[in-house]
């Protein structure tokens, strides 16, 4: 990541998602998504058969990440599905689950 990048992101409030943001942005960029992040929240996107899909991570104020699979028409908010991939996910195992889960919820998103 180069320093300007560094200085982007500086600010976006990562909290529970310091040590995931540069997989999610690798991730995000080998599968040709892009990375949305909010505070306590993330969102990888992409656009496929006709919907807007995505991966949500949520933060909890308890430091768990939830991983959510969605896909909606773009302009229709009452289009949204969407299915959990994996809730309350503790920081610890975060790391190390995070590709796999990503995963999950790329080829869940896919399928709604």
């Amino acid at each position: 990541m180069t320093a300007d990048a560094r200085d982007r992101d500086q600010g976006v409030g990562a909290g529970p998602f310091d040590g995931i943001d540069p997989t999610l942005t690798i991730f995000a960029l080998a599968n040709g998504m892009d990375l949305d992040k909010k505070g306590g929240v993330r969102r990888l996107e992409w656009y496929r058969d006709g919907h807007d899909r995505g991966i949500l991570l949520t933060s909890a104020s308890d430091g768990t990440v939830s991983v959510t699979a969605q896909a909606w028409k773009r302009g229709d908010d009452a289009s949204l599905r969407r299915t959990p991939v994996r809730e309350h996910v503790p920081p610890d195992e975060l790391a190390g689950s995070l590709t796999s889960l990503l995963e999950r919820g790329l080829e869940a998103a896919n399928g709604l």
